[in-house]
């Protein structure tokens, strides 16, 4: 598992947003970005559906961390180990000024 600092974060990067959606409707990151909230995440199924293959790394990313690190041990339990965790999540992409759009 790695981290990286939102600020790392490029409008190539894979990224997967872990929060709920009623905290994505009121903030999410101007970068595309797929939303599954971690009570819903099933990393196999996630895995195929993206036709993911394990050069892609997925940055994945919360709130504040925990359920980022979370889902990047559950990734890597089902093998694919090219995850990274944004370092102190929406809380620190808005510190960093990563553009995030607010509804």
């Amino acid at each position: 598992m790695k981290f990286i600092k939102p600020k790392d974060l490029t409008e190539k990067s894979f990224i997967l947003d872990v929060r709920e959606e009623d905290e994505h409707k009121e903030e999410s990151l101007e970068y595309n970005h797929i939303l599954k909230p971690l009570k819903t995440l099933e990393p196999e199924i996630f895995i195929k559906e993206h036709k993911l293959s394990g050069d892609e790394t997925i940055n994945i990313i919360c709130s504040s961390g925990g359920r980022a690190s979370e889902a990047a041990q559950m990734f890597e339990k089902h093998g694919y180990d090219n995850v990274a965790v944004v370092i102190g999540g929406m809380i620190e992409a808005d510190y960093e000024g990563v553009p995030i759009v607010r509804n």
